[in-house]
C-alpha cells in the first residue's frame, strides 16, 4: 500500500516527459552548422553593432579633419595671404614715397597685383562664401586703399620730375655765371682776380645749388635775386642783355619749381600719413574679419576631430569586450551539444566493427549526425547518380570547348572592333587571289584606305568615340565595295580592299573614287555630325608587282602620294613614286645617322633693338653638316623629320644646346642673353613638351624669360591641345613668338587666340617698303597693330640699309638679318651681337648725315637705285 502510494506521483510526470519527447521529435533538428551559424551570427551582430558605432564616430572624426583641411585651413591661409600682401603693399608704397628720387614703380605694381590676386582668391572661394560670408565693404575699402596708394606713387613721380628739372635749371644758371668769368682769373696759387658782381653772383648761385628739397632755398633765392638786381646794370653791359635774360629765365624756373615742390609737400604729407594710418586700420580689420573667423573655424574643427576620435576609441574597446564574452559563451554551448551525439555515433560504429551487419547508426542528435546515418545506407545509390551526372557534365564541357575553338579561330582572322578580316586573313586571301590570277591570266586590284586626320578625332573626342567612327566607316566601306571585293582592316584607321578579276586600271580608280566620295558624307556619331575624308592608294597585279608583299608596298606608296597631293583623294601607283619614296627613305636614314653621329649643329643670329641699339636676343638656327662638306639649312630636311617622327629628338637636342649656350653667355657677363628656337606643331601637340622645357631650364638653372619659342600659324591645325600647351608654357614665364607673320590667312586670329609676347614679321612684309609706298603703309599698319595689342615686334630678313632706315621710323622694334649680323657659332655670339648693334647704329647715323631721315621714302628709293645688290649670307 505504501509502495503504490509512493509510485503514484511519478506516473503523471512520466507521461509529461513522453509527450515532451514526442513534441521534440516533430520539431526539425538544428545541426552543427546551424548551431555554429547561430553562434557566429550572434558574434556578427555584436561586431556589426560595434562596427556601426565605431564607423559613425570615425566618420565624424574624419569629416571633422577633412573639414579642417579642406574648408577652414585654406580659408585661414588665404586670409593670412591677404593680410601679408596688404602689409607688403603699404610697405612698398611707403618706401617709394620716402625715396629721395623716384625708383622703379614696378615694385608697387607687383605688390598691388599680388594683393588683388590674394583678395580674388579669398573672396571668390566657394568655401569662403559658404563658411565665412566675406565682408564686401572691407574688400571695397582695400581696393580704394590700393587706388590711393597708386595715386600717391604717381604724384611722387611728378615731384621727382620737378626736383630734377629745378636742379637742371640751377646747373645751367651756374654754368652761365662761370662761363661769363664768375670763377675768376688765377694770378698765382693764392690770388684769383674776378669781377665783384660775377663773384657775388657765383657765390649766390652756389648757395642755390645746395638746396633742392621742399621747404628750403627761399632765403637763398632772395639773396640771389638781390645780387642780380644790384648788379643788373653792370651785367647788362657785360656779358650782355641776352646773357642776363637767360640767367633770369633759369632763376625764375628754379624758383617756380621750388614753390611747386613746397606746395606739393604741404598737400601730400597729410595724404601720405592718412594712407599709412588707413593701411594699419585695414590690416587690423583684415586680421579681425578675415583671419580671425578662419582660425576659430580651424580650432573648432580640430576639437571636433579629437572628440570624435576619442569616442571611436571607446566604442572599439567596448566592442572588443562584448565579442570576447559572446565567443566564450558560444564555445561552451557548442562543446556540450557536439560531444554527446559523437559518443552515440562511436558506440554504433563499434558494433558494426564487431560483426553486427544489421547494426545501424541510431537516428538522433544533431541534423548532421542524423544525415550521416542515412547517407551511409544510400551511399551506393549516390555513387551511381554521381557517375551519371559526371558523364553529362563532360559532354557539355566538350561542346563548350568546341564553341570556344570556333570563336578563337574567328578572332584570329577577324578584327574585333569592326568584325572585318584582319591582316592575317588578308595575307592568306591575297596569296590565294594572286595564285588564281596567275593561273587564269587575270588582274587583281589592291586599295589602301587611310582616314585623314583620324588621330585628332581620337585625341580630342576620345578613343571610344573614335572606335564608333571606325565601325561606321567600316559599314560604309562594305556598302561601297560590295560583296565582290574583300574588305579588311589592317589596324588603326587603315583599311584594305582586295578586288579580283579586274578588267582595267579605270575600274580600280573608279572604285577608289567611290570610296573617297562615300567617306566624304557626314557621319552622325553619338549626337555629333562629323565630317570625314580618306586618302586611297591603288596598285594592280601583275602590272605593279608580282607578289603579295610588293603589291602591298606599291599600294602604300600610292597612298603616300595621295596624302602628299592634299589628302581626300586617290592615287594609282607609278614606278616613279617608288623612287621618290626610296629617296625620302634614304634622306630619313641619313638624317637619323646625322643625329646619332653629331653632324647637326646650331648657329645663332643676333637680333638688335633699333630704339636702343642693344642686342635683345638671338635665334637658334639648325644646320646639317653633310659628308661632302656642304652645310644644309633646316628647310632642306625639317619636313622629313616631321613626317618620320624625328622632330621629338631634334627639338629636344636643340632645346638642350640652346639653353646651355645661353647659360654660358650669362656666365660670361651677358646678363640679358636669351635665345629663340623654332617649335613644330607636332611637338606642341604632345602633352609632355612643357615638361621637357621646364626640365631643360632647370638643368641649366636658367630663368624662363631666357627662352622664347617661335611657332607658325600652322599651330591651329592641331586644335585646342596646342593652345593649352602654349598657355602652360606662358604661365611658366617662357616667351611665345609668332613667326612668319603677315603672310598667313589667319594672322589676326592668331593674335587673338594665342598667348603671344612677340610677333616676327616675315621678310616678304618689308621686301619692297623702300620702293613701294603701298608696301610701306602696310608694314607701318601691321607694326602699329602689334604695338597696339601690347606685342613686341621683330622684323626678319633685313638685308638693305634703306629697309633699316625705314624701320627705324616705325617705333620700338627689333631687326634680324644679314645686314646687321651673320649666323655664327655659340662662342662667337657675344662679340657678333655687340658688332651687330654697332653696325645698325653706324648705318642709321650715316643715313641721317646724308639726309635720308628728312624724306625717308625718297631717300630709300635713291639708295636702292645706287645699291641694287642685296646682301646675302
Amino acid at each position: 500500500m505504501q509502495e503504490r502510494s509512493a509510485q503514484a506521483p511519478d506516473t503523471p510526470f512520466a507521461s509529461f516527459r513522453q509527450r515532451l519527447a514526442a513534441l521534440a521529435r516533430r520539431i526539425p533538428r538544428l545541426g552543427i552548422g546551424g548551431r555554429l551559424a547561430l553562434g557566429l551570427a550572434a558574434v556578427g551582430i555584436v561586431i556589426l553593432i560595434g562596427h556601426t558605432l565605431a564607423t559613425e564616430t570615425t566618420r565624424k572624426a574624419v569629416e571633422a579633419v577633412r573639414s579642417m583641411q579642406q574648408d577652414h585651413e585654406p580659408i585661414a591661409r588665404r586670409a593670412g595671404t591677404v593680410v601679408e600682401k596688404l602689409v607688403a603693399y603699404d610697405r612698398a608704397v611707403s618706401g617709394y614715397l620716402q625715396a629721395a628720387r623716384a625708383p622703379d614703380i614696378e615694385a608697387i605694381t607687383s605688390a598691388r597685383n599680388a594683393l588683388e590676386q590674394a583678395l580674388a582668391e579669398y573672396f571668390n572661394s566657394e568655401h569662403t562664401r559658404t563658411l565665412i560670408p566675406p565682408t564686401q565693404e572691407l574688400r571695397e575699402r582695400i581696393t580704394a586703399h590700393v587706388a590711393r596708394g597708386q595715386a600717391l606713387a604717381q604724384q611722387a613721380i611728378q615731384r621727382a620730375d620737378w626736383v630734377a628739372t629745378r636742379h637742371a635749371a640751377i646747373e645751367r644758371l651756374q654754368k652761365r655765371v662761370v662761363s661769363a668769368g664768375g670763377a675768376g682769373l688765377r694770378i698765382d696759387e693764392d690770388q684769383v682776380f674776378a669781377r665783384r658782381s660775377l663773384a657775388e653772383l657765383t657765390t649766390a648761385a652756389n648757395a642755390l645749388r645746395g638746396f633742392g628739397e621742399a621747404g628750403s632755398g627761399a632765403a637763398e633765392e632772395r639773396q640771389f635775386a638781390a645780387v642780380l638786381a644790384r648788379h643788373a646794370e653792370e651785367l647788362a653791359r657785360s656779358p650782355g642783355e641776352a646773357w642776363l635774360d637767360l640767367v633770369r629765365e633759369d632763376f625764375q624756373t628754379a624758383r617756380r619749381l621750388r614753390r611747386s615742390i613746397a606746395r606739393f609737400d604741404a598737400i601730400n604729407g597729410p595724404a601720405k600719413r592718412e594712407f599709412l594710418d588707413e593701411g594699419v586700420v585695414l590690416t587690423g580689420q583684415a586680421l579681425q574679419e578675415l583671419h580671425g573667423p578662419a582660425r576659430r573655424g580651424v580650432l573648432l574643427a580640430a576639437e571636433n576631430a579629437a572628440a570624435a576620435a576619442e569616442a571611436a576609441e571607446a566604442t572599439l574597446a567596448r566592442t572588443g569586450i562584448a565579442v570576447m564574452a559572446v565567443v566564450l559563451i558560444i564555445a561552451c554551448v557548442l562543446m556540450v551539444t557536439i560531444t554527446t551525439p559523437v559518443r552515440r555515433l562511436t558506440a554504433a560504429t563499434r558494433q558494426i566493427a564487431a560483426g553486427n551487419r544489421n547494426a545501424r547508426v541510431p537516428r538522433g542528435g544533431s541534423a548532421e549526425f542524423d544525415a550521416l546515418a542515412e547517407a551511409f545506407n544510400a551511399m551506393a545509390d549516390q555513387v551511381v547518380a554521381a557517375e551519371t551526372e559526371l558523364r553529362a557534365h563532360q559532354a557539355k564541357l566538350e561542346q563548350h570547348v568546341a564553341e570556344r575553338t570556333r570563336q578563337l579561330h574567328h578572332l584570329a582572322h577577324h578584327d574585333s572592333l569592326t568584325q572585318l578580316p584582319n591582316r592575317r586573313q588578308l595575307g592568306s586571301r591575297l596569296a590565294n587571289a594572286l595564285s588564281r590570277a596567275s593561273a587564269n591570266n587575270q588582274k587583281v586590284g589592291l586599295l589602301f584606305v587611310d582616314l585623314d586626320n583620324f588621330k585628332s578625332i581620337n585625341d580630342t573626342l576620345g578613343h571610344n568615340f573614335g572606335d564608333r567612327v571606325l565601325q561606321l566607316v567600316a559599314e560604309r566601306l562594305r556598302t561601297a565595295v560590295g560583296p565582290q571585293a574583300l574588305l579588311a582592316r589592317l589596324g588603326g584607321d587603315e583599311f584594305t580592299v582586295l578586288v579580283e578579276d579586274v578588267k582595267s586600271d579605270d575600274e580600280v580608280m573608279a572604285l577608289a573614287n567611290d570610296i573617297v566620295e562615300t567617306l566624304q558624307q557626314p557621319l552622325s556619331v553619338k549626337g555629333r555630325v562629323l565630317s570625314t575624308s580618306a586618302s586611297v592608294g591603288a596598285s594592280l597585279f601583275p602590272e605593279h608587282a608580282s607578289d603579295a608583299d610588293a603589291l602591298l608596298r606599291a599600294a602604300d606608296v600610292a597612298l603616300f602620294r595621295a596624302k602628299e597631293l592634299g589628302r581626300n583623294r586617290c592615287a594609282m601607283y607609278r614606278p616613279s613614286l617608288y623612287d621618290a619614296a626610296a629617296q625620302r627613305f634614304r634622306l630619313e636614314q641619313s638624317l637619323r645617322r646625322a643625329v646619332e653621329a653629331g653632324d647637326l649643329m646650331l648657329v645663332y643670329q643676333p637680333q638688335i633693338a633699333l630704339h636702343s641699339f642693344e642686342p635683345i636676343g638671338v635665334e637658334a638656327l639648325l644646320r646639317w653638316r653633310k659628308p661632302d662638306g656642304r652645310v644644309a639649312t633646316a628647310t632642306e630636311f625639317i619636313h622629313i623629320a616631321e613626317k618620320t617622327g624625328l622632330m621629338h629628338e631634334l627639338t629636344e637636342w636643340v632645346l638642350r644646346g640652346a639653353t646651355s649656350a645661353v647659360a654660358a653667355w650669362r656666365a660670361q657677363g651677358w646678363a640679358r642673353a636669351s635665345v629663340s628656337i623654332n617649335v613644330s606643331p607636332q611637338q606642341l601637340f604632345e602633352g609632355s613638351f612643357p615638361d621637357q622645357v621646364k626640365q631643360a631650364l632647370e638643368v641649366t638653372s636658367l630663368a624662363p624669360n631666357a627662352l622664347e619659342l617661335e611657332l607658325t600659324e600652322n599651330v591651329f591645325q592641331t586644335g585646342a591641345t596646342t593652345i593649352d600647351a602654349l598657355t602652360r608654357l606662358r604661365d611658366m614665364g617662357v616667351a611665345i613668338a609668332l613667326d612668319d607673320f603677315g603672310i598667313g590667312y589667319s594672322s589676326l586670329t592668331s593674335l587673338e587666340q594665342l598667348p603671344l609676347t612677340r610677333v616676327k614679321l616675315d621678310r616678304m612684309v618689308i621686301d619692297s617698303v623702300d620702293t613701294n609706298a603701298r608696301s610701306a603703309a602696310i608694314a607701318r599698319s601691321i607694326i602699329a597693330l602689334c604695338h597696339g595689342l601690347g606685342l613686341q615686334v621683330v622684323v626678319e630678313g633685313v638685308e638693305r640699309e634703306s629697309q633699316l632706315v625705314f624701320l627705324s621710323k616705325c617705333g620700338p622694334l627689333g631687326v634680324q638679318g644679314y645686314l646687321t649680323a651673320q649666323p655664327v657659332a655659340a662662342d662667337l655670339v657675344p662679340a657678333e651681337a655687340a658688332a651687330a648693334a654697332a653696325r645698325a647704329r653706324k648705318i642709321l647715323e650715316e643715313a641721317a648725315a646724308r639726309g635720308d631721315s628728312d624724306n625717308p621714302d625718297q631717300a630709300s628709293l635713291v639708295f636702292v637705285e645706287a645699291n641694287p645688290r642685296r646682301i646675302r649670307g
